[in-house]
């Protein structure tokens, strides 16, 4: 019991790091942004910008749910001496790690997508 206990505290941990790397390159993406709309740019590219932007702010909105989910797990794993406080920090971290699948993956789409339409459109930037 003590050894899964441990195991999931350390994929907590990971998961906390991981998450702010998400946080921090979505961050990075929204300052890319800012960079080109201060640019004397293409003005039709306006609304596929904004596509963007709206992406990011969704992402934001992921990151902060999967906080909050993270940061109630984390008061799970400090009640687990009971056997079934473990059950239920065992189910918690199955779903978290489903939900954070799913948000790295929109991640990833999200930074090629974005990454080749920059790229594509804005060559000098």
């Amino acid at each position: 019991m003590k050894d899964k206990l441990e195991e999931l505290r350390a994929q907590h941990e990971s998961r906390k790091y991981l998450l702010k790397v998400l946080e921090d390159e979505n961050i990075r993406f929204k300052l890319k942004l800012a960079r080109i709309l201060s640019t004397d740019f293409d003005r039709r590219e306006l609304g596929r910008l904004e596509y963007f932007q709206s992406r990011f702010l969704k992402m934001d909105e992921q990151i902060a749910l999967l906080r909050h989910e993270i940061s109630e797990q984390q008061g799970i794993l400090a009640s687990v001496p009971a056997k079934e406080s473990l059950k239920e920090a065992i189910e918690s971290e199955q779903m978290i790690d489903r939900r954070f699948t799913m948000v790295q993956q929109h991640f990833d789409v999200l930074d090629v997508d974005f990454y080749h339409y920059v790229r594509q459109a804005f060559p000098q930037v």
